[in-house]
């Protein structure tokens, strides 16, 4: 008798699931590329657990009660500043966290500082909090990476870990993790051999239609990356070459569907056609900043570093093809 291949019990597929555990890891060289990093303001407390007490110190520094005991006990200096964190939770118990902090003279803000890191059998797993609340369970908004790299997809209830797809979940606190094999149908695509750009795509953050599946696909390099099969967009991603970069998310880009069994390459990227308006006065043209760049697949490109490296706009004349002038958009 042949058995069919997915007619294992909920309760089969719940005794196959495992655990591991993972620990907070401040990371003060902080290296990695959030796909949709936040920044969260606040005055006069830090909003996470109970609250860390805070305190502007002059026009560019700020105080902080790091370890939640009532007293002002750590200094930043400067605009920029990086502090861990200890404290206790709503549930009572004890956390350590780290921030990464920056200020303007009038407000501050914080985004994090570190990772919740373990293993799923033997593959590298860092769950970030990336919505700055406290948690590390809010799939599709808090941020993960899975295996070697910096570049972080956003968290999903499903994981590629060295080529093999399981369901994942997290607890609340983010210091327990459980994955079973994954039970569905499966695809593959390559994003990287058919982009193209001068630069090197370290992340494309694919999304299924639910919300439940996100992957850096980008990850997998020139080679098909195994996801469930479905209906996917890119939602983020970061291009960078020899100090300058620049992120991309959906933008014009319409849903592609990935069928059971399916290999595609992603054909995207350059040529890049820049959308805006303008105005013409005399021998002057004005053109706003908001200028959108788009891809060849309909992909937004935005954010773009240094900001006077923002891709060059050149008037020409329609009938002889001269060029009569042109420009970038620079820094403030």
């Amino acid at each position: 008798m042949v058995v069919p291949l997915f007619a294992a019990s909920v309760a089969d597929e719940e005794a196959a699931a495992e655990s591991f555990a993972l620990k907070y890891r401040a990371m003060e060289k902080w290296d990695v590329i959030l796909p949709e990093e936040q920044w969260t303001s606040f005055d006069n407390e830090i909003p996470i657990g109970e609250g860390f007490l805070a305190k502007k110190a002059g026009p560019l520094g700020l105080e902080v009660d790091t370890n939640a005991d009532g007293r002002l006990d750590e200094k930043v200096r400067g605009v920029r500043g990086f502090l861990k964190l200890r404290g206790k939770g709503s549930d009572g118990e004890p956390y350590n966290c780290a921030i990464r902090l920056k200020g303007d003279g009038k407000t501050w803000r914080f985004a994090p500082g570190g990772a919740m890191i373990g293993k799923l059998k033997g593959t590298l797993v860092k769950v970030f909090d990336q919505n700055n609340n406290g948690f590390y369970d809010d799939y599709g908004t808090d941020a993960m990476v899975v295996g070697k790299g910096g570049a972080a997809g956003l968290l999903s209830k499903v994981v590629n870990a060295d080529g093999t797809l399981y369901h994942f979940e997290i607890s609340a606190d983010g210091r327990k993790a459980s994955y079973r094999p994954f039970i569905g149908e499966t695809a593959s695509i390559d994003v990287c051999s058919d982009y193209d750009s001068r630069g090197k795509l370290v992340s494309a953050v694919l999304s299924s239609e639910e919300g439940d599946h996100h992957f850096n696909a980008a990850a997998g390099g020139k080679k098909p990356y195994t996801v469930p099969a479905g209906t996917y967009t890119v939602s983020s991603g970061y291009v960078t070459k020899a100090g300058e970069s620049v992120h991309l998310r959906t933008g014009k880009m319409a849903p592609f569907t990935l069928k059971p069994g399916q290999e595609r390459d992603l054909a995207w990227g350059g040529p890049v056609v820049a959308e805006f308006d303008y105005t013409v006065e005399e021998e002057t043209i004005t053109v706003p900043p908001n200028v959108a760049f788009y891809g060849r697949a309909g992909e937004e490109y935005h954010t773009f570093w240094p900001e006077a490296k923002s891709p060059k706009i050149i008037v020409t004349d329609k009938k002889t093809k001269k060029v009569l002038t042109s420009g970038r958009f620079g820094g403030c």
